[in-house]
């Protein structure tokens, strides 16, 4: 959920605030009327920093335009539960996606 807060009301509710965005919430800290900051918990940070560096990786970049190209053609695995690594090569031998 995001909230809006002005910085002062920010300041006055900072550790709970903490606590919210460690729940999940985002906090957009406003002044003058305008978003200017936003609270996030840590692990959606690194999220970010992650997905920012794989989008400017070239490499990284055609893989994933070719996985989605791949998905698009319904050249998936289906498999229940959670497979092993050992269980997901031998699937997909089995469907022509890899070689032997």
């Amino acid at each position: 959920m995001n909230t809006y807060l002005t910085a002062t009301e920010a300041r006055q509710r900072f550790l709970q605030l903490v606590d919210d965005v460690q729940q999940g919430d985002q906090v957009i800290v406003t002044k003058h009327g305008t978003p200017a900051a936003v609270l996030i918990d840590f692990e959606r940070l690194e999220t970010l920093r992650s997905l920012a560096r794989l989008w400017q990786d070239p490499e990284a970049l055609s893989a994933m335009k070719e996985a989605n190209e791949q998905v698009k053609a319904g050249q998936v695995l289906r498999m229940s539960g959670t497979p092993t690594v050992a269980v997901t090569l031998k699937t997909a031998r089995e469907q022509g996606f890899l070689r032997e």
